[in-house]
Order: structure tokens, then C-alpha cells, then sequence
């Protein structure tokens, strides 16, 4: 089987900033895509946020894999930089906000007019129409107006976030795969493509359960804890050792589970005799199994229950994830080093001979920035000239 990298030879310019546009530059790089990040002269601000700008893990996390170069794109000498470049690579990714591209020049329109093939990724928090089309958003704004903030949390205690940033990774997949669906017709037709992805769109499509929970019932669907929106049980239940065990049990094996838990009765209880009833009297249904759950340790009932082949499962913390045997054997997390520290990265989840996923550490400030505008026909010295003037920054600059 051949171990040829799925997107080798496509060419990504990335000059996505924060979280959503980085990560699915990084999801592209780990399927075998050439990624160019276009950074600030000035680093970028993710550099910060660490004890150096090439040890920065989260810096790292997201941009692993990619080249580097850095151009001040406001001044009109580095925005027509950005312009040759694109036209020497097949997809454009950028995340701000809806217009700032076009003040410089570097709008879709101008793009695809220079080089009709390119496919153009545009990730914004509400997306380029609208009345909130110029509207700040982030994760948590997101979180909101998708409604997704309002039906996350304990019931009658209050709302939670997502512990994850759930929008921003959410709408970097939703980008990752509208752009390898554009690639494959420009590669049929010829004809390039722009995407627009927002943050909150990518939320309002998740909200499958809550939409439709909410047309058959008329009842607004609020914050269930762990619970499912559709079924019971399946949540979270605290055992006799304090740890919390994941249950989901749908029809086939509700029998099985209730023997298992010492409460057969509940089988030919009327109001538990569908998965959607189960949930309609959850509250009922969970004082039982907690109260039984309660008499033996997490580990005792996941032996029980997964020799019946119900799912169930433990409640990781980041530590105790990062070190369980299962995800160690899925190669989830690569050891690199960085300017002499060690770190893991959080590796691709897609096993395939075609996505090699994490093969090198993030780029330092312009490091390829002569090598690269030297492929489009900069001469060095002017690159030089460029650089003393701050227009770009090449891969001596300390930042």
C-alpha cells in the first residue's frame, strides 16, 4: 500500500490567526499539505502565550508542520507580496474579520480574478452576511448565540461552557472539509472556489437533538448536565469511590443493564419501557441507578458492564488522559522539542498511511521567508531592503 501523503504537492498560504483558521492549516499540514503561514513581522500574538516565542505550546500545537514567513500585509509593498504568493499556491485560508482582506487588496474577488483555480477560506465568528457581519466573535460569543451555552450546564444551578473551544476546532474541521471539497472539483473542472465558515453557523449545525427535541415537544430545551437530549439513561453517575462512570444504554440492552444493577423491576415499569420514555422520566429513573451505582467502586460496574458489551466508560482529567494506554496506543500525543523543551502534541485522530500527521515543530518568525519569496521571484537583495524596512522579517530576526 502506498504511504503517499493524501494532499502532497497542494499548496496552502495560511494567514489565519487565533484558533479556527490555524487549526485547520494544521489539519490540512497533517494530511501532507505544503502550509506557508504568513505571520505579523512582529510574531504572532499566540507566540505569547508561553515562556518563548518557539516554545509557546499552544503556538505549536496549531501551527507544527508549517512553514514560515513573515510580512507586514498593511503596507501596500507586503500586501502585493501576499498576492504573488497566492498565486503560487492552490488554497487561501484567512480568519479576520469580513472586509479587513479587502482594504489591502487580498480580498476573495481580487484573488480568484489573479488565479481562478484557487480555492479561498474565509472563517469568521458570524459569517460574511448579516447584520452581525462585522461583529466580533470568538468561541464563547459563539457558544452563546449558537445556543449551545444555553443548554449546557446542571439543571437549576446554572450555565457552563464547553471546556473545549468547541466553535473555533468545530468551524476548522467544517473548513478543512469544505476546502478538500473544492480541491477535488478544481481538479475536475479547472474552477476555483470561495468558502465562508462562521463560528456560530458551525454551532447552530450541531444543534441536531435541541432542534429537533424542540419541534416535537414545544418545550425549549434547557441544560441536562451530562445527559443525552433523546435517551436515558446515558449520562454520568458518581460510583461508591467517588469516580464517575459514563453509561449510555439504549434499547437492546436495557434488560441486560438493569439485571447487571440489581433492579430488574424497572423493565416492566411502564414508564420506562422506551429509550424516549426513560428520558421523559429521567429524574425518577436516575435516583435508582445512582442509589445502586453508589454501592460498588466505578471500576467493579465497567468490568460488569462492558463484559455485557453496554457502553460505558471512566471520566478522564487532561493529566490521566494524556497517560491512558489506549490513547498512548492510538499515538495521540507526538514527544517533540522545541528550543530544548519538551512537549507533546495532540497528533491527527485519522490512522491512514496517507496522513502522516505531525512531522516537525512549528516555524520560528520568517524562517523560510527568503527561501519562499525567492521561489516567486524576489531577488535577495531587495528582500533584504524589504526587511531592513520592515515590510518582512526573515528567519535571523529576533522576535
Amino acid at each position: 500500500m502506498t504511504t503517499e501523503p493524501f494532499l502532497r504537492g497542494v499548496r496552502v498560504l495560511d494567514m489565519a490567526e487565533a484558533l479556527a483558521g490555524p487549526y485547520c492549516g494544521a489539519i490540512l499540514s497533517d494530511l501532507g499539505a505544503t502550509v506557508i503561514k504568513v505571520e505579523r513581522v512582529q510574531g504572532d500574538l499566540m507566540r505569547r502565550r508561553g515562556k518563548g516565542t518557539a516554545t509557546s505550546i499552544p503556538f505549536q500545537m496549531i501551527h507544527r508542520n508549517k512553514q514560515d514567513v513573515a510580512i507586514n500585509f498593511t503596507d501596500p509593498r507586503g500586501a502585493e507580496i501576499v498576492r504573488r504568493l497566492a498565486m503560487s499556491v492552490d488554497v487561501f485560508l484567512e480568519n479576520f474579520r469580513p472586509g479587513v482582506l479587502d482594504k489591502y487588496g487580498l480580498g476573495h474577488e481580487v484573488l480568484l480574478g489573479d488565479s481562478p483555480r484557487l480555492v479561498y477560506c474565509s472563517i469568521s465568528g458570524f459569517g460574511q452576511n448579516g447584520p452581525l457581519r462585522h461583529a466580533a466573535g470568538v468561541d464563547l460569543i459563539a457558544q452563546g448565540y449558537g445556543g449551545l451555552l444555553g443548554v449546557t450546564g446542571i439543571p437549576g444551578v446554572g450555565l457552563a461552557k464547553a471546556g473545549y473551544p468547541v466553535s473555533d476546532v468545530g468551524s476548522g474541521m467544517w473548513a478543512a472539509i469544505g476546502i478538500l471539497a473544492a480541491l477535488e472539483r478544481a481538479r475536475r473542472t479547472g474552477e476555483g472556489a470561495y468558502i465562508d465558515v462562521s463560528l456560530v453557523d458551525t454551532l447552530v449545525s450541531w444543534s441536531l437533538w435541541e432542534v429537533a427535541d424542540y419541534q416535537m415537544t414545544g418545550e425549549i430545551p434547557e441544560p441536562l448536565g451530562t445527559a443525552h437530549r433523546l435517551t436515558a439513561p446515558y449520562e454520568a453517575f458518581p460510583c461508591a469511590d467517588g469516580q464517575w462512570l459514563t453509561i449510555a444504554v439504549v434499547d437492546r440492552y436495557w434488560k441486560t443493564f438493569c439485571n447487571i444493577i440489581g433492579v430488574p423491576e424497572l423493565v416492566t415499569m411502564e414508564q420506562f419501557q422506551s429509550e424516549y420514555s426513560r428520558f421523559r422520566h429521567r429524574a425518577e429513573l436516575t435516583r435508582v441507578i445512582e442509589e445502586r451505582l453508589r454501592t460498588e467502586p466505578r471500576d467493579v460496574w465497567m468490568e460488569r458492564l462492558r463484559q455485557a458489551g453496554i457502553p460505558c466508560g471512566l471520566v478522564h482529567d487532561v493529566a490521566s488522559m494524556m497517560e491512558d494506554p489506549q490513547i498512548a496506543t492510538r499515538n495521540m500525543f507526538v514527544d517533540v522539542e522545541a528550543d530544548g523543551v519538551p512537549m507533546k502534541l495532540i497528533n491527527t485522530p485519522i490512522r491512514s498511511s496517507g496522513a502522516p500527521g505531525i512531522t516537525g515543530t512549528a516555524p520560528r518568525v520568517g524562517e523560510h521567508t527568503l527561501d519562499i519569496l525567492a521561489d516567486v521571484g524576489y531577488a535577495e537583495g531587495d528582500l533584504r531592503h524589504l526587511a531592513e524596512e520592515g515590510v518582512i522579517a526573515l528567519g535571523d530576526a529576533s522576535v
